[in-house]
């Protein structure tokens, strides 16, 4: 770097003022150049693999510029930081690559507000009972005290046959040891209007919001008695086309199934009084917020604590309901791995992560072509089974090519060879075909579809609370949320899926 205090006073004496304004101009362009290329080397540190400006990554680089403000004028306006100027530079930085990579910001609001709605019905209540193991209400105060923010700025409802904001506040409900009796006599708990609640959570959840709802997602209605469950489950997927619109096509719903005691009164659908049961029930906690915000919790670490779902005592699993590909995983196709049967090599130009290889030619012995894919399942809001099941996926290509094992990525997969190929990936995809016949597009979708869970969980008669399965299904679910993937799947485009990872085959 170009220091004009390394140059000493006989030599300034005989450089004229001219010559001397040049020099000074070439070693403060340099600084500046410098100063650019230390910017770079940054910008590939924080989002060359995850392709993610995150909160901690931005106040870095603020606290980079504000040393360097000289160097970088560019970037301010009326003395502050131009954050759509910034953004623009790593755009272009990032797509000038080869490959080129969309970045996504995870920036803005320090924490986003949350609006935080308890559903109190008659089947709510014995989920908190003195009795009890506790894991409800341990799990309630320990999600809500992984958020970030200030807690003034979140607010608690309580639902039932009407929605209700709790009148003392976030902390004293943390801070309350039975928080139904707390709550008691807010709103009519013998039913529960899940077309209003639902309503809410999707139109009345802003831009800088998060919304949660801890439900038994049991549908409920006065004047059940008598009423063929066929119709209860037929009106449940209604009400569920009424209100999941087209606001869904921005809007994420995460559902998260949890197990906890239970020691009071069940009331079934058709039934006037409520039966005595103790013993194991699940309930589930409803997550919803913008795709962007629903992104944002896995790739900001200021949500890693709240967003460890699967971590929570309780927790069974988890289904995310999106009609956007909100995920953008890293990946990377192996050159030297041991999966590997037959010949190919990577296109010119790609950098570490290969995407486009040509020459494929399968293997002599085999017959086959096997190619090992490099993938980053890591922050998603996906059960760790349902991502690691190849019947998920599905694969576009014009030649046979079958995903035939996913597999975590292993000491030995961490070759010196391979370590620049694999950046943050936690997963090997084994990909076999026939034979590569001519040049292709390939593309591997992260299908998004009700999971099998679902309907194992799922009740269409709940009158016997001694039966078996009882302390596993909720009555009714899987018609309740077959409605909500309805809606998504209608207001998306063609069939749903989390991501897409895409290459090319060259012969």
């Amino acid at each position: 770097m170009c220091n004009l205090s390394q140059i000493d006073m006989k030599t300034m004496k005989k450089i004229s003022s001219a010559a001397l304004l040049l020099v000074m101009v070439l070693c403060l362009a340099g600084c500046g150049k410098n100063s650019k290329k230390e910017l770079n080397r940054m910008l590939l540190e924080m989002a060359d693999a995850d392709q993610t400006i995150d909160a901690n990554d931005w106040a870095t680089l603020e606290a980079y510029f504000d040393g360097q403000k000289a160097n970088f004028r560019d970037f301010y306006k009326d003395g502050q930081l131009d954050v759509e100027e910034v953004k623009e530079y790593v755009n272009d930085f990032f797509g000038s690559r080869r490959p080129p990579k969309e970045i996504q910001f995870a920036v803005g609001k320090t924490a986003l507000n949350v609006n935080f709605y308890l559903e109190r019905s008659g089947s709510m209540v014995p989920y908190d009972a003195s009795n009890g193991d506790g894991l409800f209400k341990a799990a309630i105060v320990k999600m809500l005290n992984n958020l970030p923010g200030d807690n003034d700025d979140h607010h608690i409802y309580v639902v039932n046959s009407e929605i209700n904001e709790y009148p003392k506040g976030f902390q004293k409900f943390i801070n309350d040891s039975n928080i139904f009796e707390a709550t008691k006599g807010i709103g009519d708990a013998s039913s529960t209007d899940f077309g209003a609640i639902f309503e809410q959570l999707l139109n009345k959840t802003g831009q800088d919001e998060l919304s949660i709802l801890v439900t038994d997602m049991i549908y409920s209605t006065k004047n059940m008695v008598g009423v063929n469950p066929q119709k209860v489950f037929a009106e449940a997927q209604g009400m569920t086309n009424a209100v999941f619109k087209s606001q869904v096509k921005d809007k994420g719903m995460l559902i998260v199934k949890m197990n906890s005691s239970y020691s009071g009164p069940y009331y079934p659908y058709n039934s006037t009084g409520g039966q005595s049961y103790t013993g194991r029930r699940p309930y589930y906690i409803v997550i919803v917020g913008t795709n962007q915000n629903i992104a944002r919790l896995t790739r900001d670490a200021n949500y890693a604590s709240f967003c460890k779902f699967a971590d929570m005592k309780g927790y069974e699993n988890m289904y995310l309901f999106e009609t956007d590909d909100v995920y953008k995983p890293y990946y990377s196709l192996l050159l030297e791995s041991d999966v590997i049967r037959g010949r190919f090599r990577a296109c010119h130009g790609q950098g570490d992560q290969i995407k486009d290889i040509e020459n494929l030619e399968v293997d002599r012995n085999s017959g086959d072509l096997r190619l090992a894919l490099a993938v980053d399942l890591g922050g998603m809001l996906i059960d760790e089974q349902y991502l690691t099941d190849v019947n998920n996926y599905k694969v576009e290509a014009d030649d046979k090519l079958v995903i035939k094992e996913i597999r975590k990525i292993e000491q030995k997969d961490v070759t010196p060879a391979e370590r620049k190929h694999l950046g943050k990936a936690t997963h090997i995809f084994v990909l076999e075909s026939e034979g590569i016949k001519h040049s292709q597009d390939v593309e591997i979708k992260l299908m998004n579809r009700l999971p099998d869970w679902v309907a194992d969980s799922s009740s269409d008669d709940d009158t016997n609370v001694g039966g078996a399965g009882f302390a596993n299904t909720t009555f009714g679910l899987k018609y309740l949320l077959q409605g909500i993937y309805d809606s998504y799947r209608k207001n998306g485009k063609g069939d749903p899926y989390y991501f897409e990872l895409e290459m090319n085959f060259k012969r």
